[in-house]
């Protein structure tokens, strides 16, 4: 594991999800799609589980077209420039459009682009590149309402896709939200604008429909996961009161990046930042509220994600009523839309210094507001390292990490009395306050986020090379020494793995072998096997396990001594499982229980003859056979992620057992012949063999996947349908 505690070599292990996650999962869908592939299978991780239908491969993510002209790792990291790049710049347009002068609309483009949410989440990938999209969704919206731009919809419609597909769509929920406060404000008290609402209504829907061919897999791969038991706790859900003090001051608990973080949950929920000076601009902004139907929306979604972020009485009854799967999300992150907001009425409040003298008691709330969070914060870290109530260090960080908004505060309020003063120096002055807001922003990006050297990212070393050498299908475990995803890009699969959406049946399978017990709640995203040394281990098709060699012994447990060195590479070394089964095998006899507890008790049972009896939940249509029979011949023609081919001898009728994971969507074959998968084991596939020589094919074919890509096609047929009739509708006008 490197010496890392999270097992990747990055100096911040909030950000290593990216590469244990998110990076393999998205380039397995790249390789796929460049092999000409549907990225529909990952193999890989937790014996099998769906790609595509996990948002966060994002294999149709707009900015994936990088891969086509550079490599993996530069491609990665153009694709999260690219984020920030669109959240600037449309930012900037969107309050071009309202009238915002240049400078202004700059800084609120780099404050929503490196505000906490983008900068935090950006390593991932998706999430920041799904919010990049929101102003350019309001700046369509007001096209739309305002001006009777119709072809605004079609982008509407197309920009909401992308949203989707770009790899986090509990961003989409904020970008309703937003556009629906941005229609309300637009349309009270006027008289509502029936027709042009109804539109956008329609364009929304399609949004939808384009991206059916996501989110119906997707639909599907939650309703059957854990995360439908694994709720979110309360306390992780919503951002704490303590925790305002992060919008401007982010590193008052500390940083994981410097070891020192100390406050609640973890930095993930310092996505409000916005730094001293934007909020100040923000609150000077605020105060032309009734000015402007623009800056009223921009404080509406402000005021709107602070109710559902922080712990008020509208956001606690949403949890306790678990509106929108409200517990099986983070909330806080919600705060994107305050990030966005606050952004807007940064350019605003900027856009009035500059173009009016305004008088410095003008700006006494907005500099005195950061100001007393920062001297209430302040004096009780000072009171505590005093008093020594908790741990002092702690509050030597909180007040270290006071003094950066202490004097962008003060520099910002010299500022402005030069600017009342020295007028002809005016645009140098606001240029000073785009500098102050950049270096507060950058410094927190720059800290937080881990860069590596190239050639520490999948490396290859005598372990992998061994591994890749050896016949396939096989299965390896042992989290304790390498963490199972990093396996994925050398195409080498694990029983276990990390999602955070994966089958609910493999994750109670995962427990109960873990435990022991048939009681255990489904294990966590967190799916990794301990007990190597279970029977269940060897039906798992685990042949190789990693240890640690110490004292030329290796550390795993072993009572039942199957286990062997095959390999070693200085402190490593690789075991074989002598009891391994294959992956693939054929069985006479069976038993029928329908209970998933009864059987997951009778699958631990020592006495339970696994490889020789399978457990299936309907019974088959075919005779049991108890008496010796000629050894069946069985091997794979074909295995890759989406489809396996098996030439399968057998002296009887009998069930070919395989342990991949049974999930809908799978199909099978029997000499072109479709045929029925049962599900075996509780989570595995097997279908009826007849006696003689045959070819098995596996075959993945969703239809969740093929039915939202009918949907995606029509969607798209009635969008140019719709944008033919409005071409048509204008060009008539014109004659």
């Amino acid at each position: 594991k490197w010496g890392y505690d999270v097992g990747v070599p990055v100096k911040n292990p909030i950000a290593s999800d990216a590469i244990s996650f998110s990076f393999p999962m998205r380039m397995l869908a790249i390789d796929l799609i460049k092999r000409g592939e549907l990225p529909l299978w990952n193999p890989y991780i937790l014996g099998g589980t769906p790609l595509l239908a996990n948002f966060q491969s994002a294999p149709f993510s707009p900015t994936n077209i990088v891969y086509f002209f550079l490599d993996k790792l530069d491609g990665w990291s153009a694709q999260i420039i690219i984020q920030h790049f669109f959240a600037a710049l449309f930012t900037y347009l969107l309050l071009r459009r309202w009238g915002v002068g240049k400078l202004s609309s700059i800084l609120s483009g780099i404050i929503f682009a490196f505000s906490g949410f983008n900068l935090i989440w950006s390593q991932w990938n998706a999430h920041s590149l799904s919010a990049s999209f929101i102003p350019l969704v309001i700046l369509l919206a007001d096209f739309f309402l305002k001006s009777k731009k119709y072809f605004s919809g079609v982008g509407i419609s197309s920009v909401l896709a992308l949203q989707f597909l770009s790899g986090y769509p509990q961003v989409i929920l904020y970008s309703l939200i937003a556009i629906a406060l941005f229609w309300l404000v637009e349309t009270w008290p006027k008289q509502i604008l029936a027709l042009r609402s109804f539109l956008l209504l329609i364009f929304i829907v399609l949004a939808f429909g384009l991206a059916a061919l996501q989110i119906l897999p997707g639909y599907e791969l939650l309703s059957l996961s854990q995360r439908e038991v694994e709720k979110i706790p309360i306390e992780w859900s919503f951002l704490s009161w303590q925790q305002v003090i992060t919008f401007i001051a982010p590193d008052y608990f500390g940083n994981h990046a410097t070891g020192n973080y100390w406050g609640p949950k973890n930095y993930t929920s310092v996505i409000g930042f916005v730094g001293a000076v934007g909020l100040v601009l923000a609150l000077s902004g605020a105060r032309l509220w009734k000015k402007r139907r623009e800056i009223k929306f921009s404080l509406a979604i402000v005021i709107f994600s602070l109710l559902f972020a922080l712990p008020t009485p509208f956001s606690l009854f949403s949890w306790s009523a678990d509106l929108l799967g409200y517990q099986a999300a983070v909330s806080l992150r919600i705060l994107v839309l305050f990030n966005f907001g606050i952004s807007l009425l940064a350019g605003f409040g900027l856009d009035h210094i500059i173009k009016e003298k305004s008088k410095i008691k003008t700006m006494l709330i907005p500099v005195g507001i950061p100001a007393i969070l920062i001297l209430i914060f302040g004096a009780y870290a000072v009171f505590a390292r005093v008093f020594e109530f908790d741990e002092s260090w702690r509050f030597v960080v909180a007040l270290r990490n006071l003094i950066l908004p202490s004097i962008s505060l003060t520099a910002f309020l010299v500022i402005i009395v030069f600017r009342a003063k020295f007028s002809k120096l005016k645009n140098i002055l606001m240029i000073g306050i785009l500098v102050l807001a950049l270096i507060e922003l950058f410094y927190f990006g720059w800290k937080f986020t881990p860069f590596s050297n190239k050639n520490i990212v999948y490396p290859t070393t005598p372990i992998i090379d061994f591994l890749g050498g050896l016949d396939k299908p096989f299965r390896v475990e042992g989290a304790n020494v390498l963490p199972l995803n990093l396996l994925i890009p050398y195409d080498i699969e694990v029983f276990g793995g990390y999602d955070a959406v994966y089958p609910l049946w493999i994750a109670k399978l995962i427990a109960v072998i873990n435990s022991g017990n048939i009681n255990s709640s489904p294990q966590d995203r967190y799916g990794f096997l301990n007990r190597l040394n279970s029977n269940l281990a060897d039906l798992l098709n685990v042949k190789y396990v990693f240890s640690f060699t110490k004292d030329k012994e290796t550390t795993i447990t072993d009572s039942n001594n199957k286990y062997s060195p095959v390999f070693a590479d200085k402190s490593l070394s690789i075991l074989e499982n002598k009891n391994v089964l294959p992956r693939a095998f054929m069985v006479y006899q069976w038993e029928q229980l329908e209970k998933p507890n009864d059987i997951l008790a009778r699958l631990i049972e020592p006495s339970f003859p696994a490889g020789k009896k399978i457990i299936v939940e309907e019974f088959p249509p075919i005779v049991q056979v108890s008496d010796n029979l000629p050894d069946y011949q069985l091997n794979y023609s074909l295995y890759s992620e989406n489809e396996s081919v098996i030439q399968v001898r057998t002296p009887k009728d009998g069930f070919l057992f395989v342990s991949d994971t049974w999930y809908p969507g799978w199909k099978a074959k029997v000499d072109n012949v479709e045929t029925k998968i049962y599900r075996a084991d509780f989570s595995f596939r097997s279908i009826i063999v007849p006696r003689g020589e045959h070819e098995v094919k596996f075959y993945y074919h969703p239809d969740s996947f093929y039915n939202g890509l009918a949907i995606s096609a029509l969607s798209l047929f009635a969008l140019l349908g719709i944008s033919t009739f409005f071409f048509l509708k204008e060009k008539k006008k014109t004659f």
